[in-house]
């Protein structure tokens, strides 16, 4: 968790709230953090974009992703 990630190509992410779900397009280039849930175990993890937590399947952020680093509360985890 904590991870930075610059997207490489566009994606998407969903946005639950309220029992609704709705896609969110996250461009290219934009920046997103790895907030919540293990890339190699699970479908879904948590990221954070544009102020909001939203869900995303791992392997788009795996695949279309570029790691930049960790932020500075994670590094020593």
């Amino acid at each position: 968790m904590g991870s930075i990630f610059k997207m490489k190509t566009r994606s998407k992410a969903i946005l639950s709230e309220n029992d609704q779900r709705t896609v969110i397009p996250i461009p290219a280039k934009a920046t997103v953090i790895l907030v919540g849930g293990d890339m190699d175990e699970d479908a879904f993890v948590k990221i954070r974009y544009g102020g909001r937590v939203l869900l995303m399947l791992a392997e788009e952020l795996r695949s279309c992703g570029e790691l930049l680093g960790k932020l500075a509360q994670f590094v020593d985890q």
